[in-house]
């Protein structure tokens, strides 16, 4: 009963949520994709020569967002449909490691994972989001598990590496799993089954760089937009990069969405560490392989690529606590803190998507107030549902990685609108507050008046 409610609650999240920027952003390159056959970005005209190509892309996640957007259309739902597939088999493959260790789909262990698994609002919230750390979960912890049977048999070796070559294809975070993979292989001294997977997941890899040879000057332009990512080149360097490993592990507990099954995890570590050398040797070298080895490669100790180690961190809990079960006040504590964080969380969203207005309709509204097939400035998440009604759109955030902090301003930004022949300007007053936007007191800019407000949307056209 208490599993059923937690999966209502669930979906109740994925009514009117929202769009985030990632959601518009990630879309608006499977748009392309679908329309011309690569991938690129109108939103970010300017920057590092995107709107031409975009070669540093998630080149396997945007596929995937470009076929859910021809069966169901460029709009919203469709999209967000990417993170509840790869959520809904990521409850699979943990639900299946579960049964095989139990023999029983009545098992209690498995009922508490599944409870402990929707009642997670980073989970919920990232299972309802067009983010590709959902789908390289999912591969990543496949890849573990056709590595983890009694014995490494070939076909299950090469799948191995097929999926751990998808999760690298899907980002190139998912390199940690052929790492991991490898590392684990290795340990066990099966030179055989790691020279299959070395050779399968090398394959599928290499499809990443399809096209990138493909296109004119396409390797330099790769390491190009690779090494000048607005969002990223701060990362890189001796410094930042010694700032991100030192403090690697706070990833693991902020904000606290994050924290609460670490929490819950290092808490039945500790009561069980006497017992650690005895979980399955596969999953402690597997974990530990992929924990190092994304500890080395990150730019970012952001909280939500916990995310990629969240199947695991499920199954090292189950694993820890069988050893010995126990129930004391520590336990209740600490589960109490995980039900509290999660379940508020949960029910922050469903307030949220039912206190604001669904986007996709308010901007539907506005038709009327801005100039079909014309070029505009709009926010990123303008792209649902009304992105193919003009004929270039640009976000403001092309603005803001093509300006130093110095230059940002509204009269600049109104005479960069100018140069790159754009016919308005939506601004939204609520959520756009960034200095270099017009707010509610800005009439006029430059050669934009302002001709229609509702008090959040304001439309300024040239």
């Amino acid at each position: 009963m208490g599993l059923l409610l937690l999966v209502c609650l669930a979906i109740a999240t994925y009514v009117f949520r929202n769009p985030s920027g990632d959601d518009a952003w990630f879309a608006e390159q499977s748009y392309w994709l679908n329309q011309t056959g690569i991938v690129r970005s109108n939103f970010f005209t300017g920057v590092l020569g995107w709107d031409t190509q975009l070669l540093v892309s998630h080149k396997l996640f945007l596929c995937v967002g470009a076929v859910l957007m021809s069966l169901f259309g460029n709009n919203l739902v469709a999209v967000q449909l990417s993170g509840l597939i790869f959520f809904l088999i990521m409850v699979a493959e943990i639900g299946s490691y579960v049964y095989k260790r139990e023999q029983s789909w009545q098992s209690f262990y498995l009922l508490a994972i599944l409870i402990l698994i929707f009642s997670n609002r980073l989970l919920i919230r990232m299972s309802f989001e067009n983010r590709p750390e959902m789908m390289l979960a999912a591969l990543g912890f496949g890849s573990f598990l056709c590595l983890n049977g009694a014995q490494t048999k070939s076909l299950r070796t090469i799948l191995a590496g097929i999926l751990a070559g998808l999760a690298f294809l899907t980002h190139l975070n998912g390199t940690i799993y052929s790492f991991a993979g490898l590392a684990l292989l290795l340990y066990q001294r099966d030179y055989k089954s790691a020279f299959l997977f070395s050779i399968s997941t090398g394959l599928v890899s290499l499809c990443y760089f399809i096209d990138i040879f493909s296109a004119n000057s396409g390797l330099p332009t790769w390491l190009y937009q690779f090494l000048h990512d607005p969002a990223t080149q701060n990362a890189f360097g001796l410094w930042p990069k010694l700032l991100v490993f030192f403090t690697y592990p706070k990833m693991f507990f902020q904000p606290l969405e994050v924290l609460a099954l670490s929490l819950v995890l290092l808490f039945v570590g500790y009561t069980q560490r006497k017992l650690i050398r005895t979980l399955p040797p596969k999953l402690s070298v597997y974990f530990l392989a992929l924990t190092i080895s994304f500890w080395l490669i990150t730019k970012k100790n952001s909280g939500f690529y916990t995310l990629l180690f969240m199947p695991f961190m499920f199954i090292l809990l189950y694993e820890l606590y069988r050893l010995n079960p126990f129930r004391n006040r520590g336990l209740y504590v600490v589960l109490a803190a995980y039900f509290i964080i999660g379940l508020y969380g949960i029910v922050e969203i469903i307030y949220k998507n039912f206190s604001k207005p669904y986007l996709p309709e308010a901007y539907a509204s506005l038709r009327t107030q801005i100039p079909a097939h014309a070029h505009g400035l709009v926010p990123l998440t303008f792209f649902f549902n009304d992105y193919a009604r003009y004929d270039k759109l640009i976000a403001y955030e092309s603005f803001l990685f093509q300006f130093n902090e110095s230059e940002r301003n509204k009269e600049r930004l109104a005479a960069w609108a100018k140069a790159e022949n754009l016919r308005f300007m939506l601004v939204d007053y609520k959520y756009d507050r960034a200095d270099f936007v017009p707010d509610e007191k800005t009439t006029k800019l430059g050669d934009f008046r302002r001709t229609y407000t509702d008090g959040r949307f304001a439309v300024y056209r040239r």
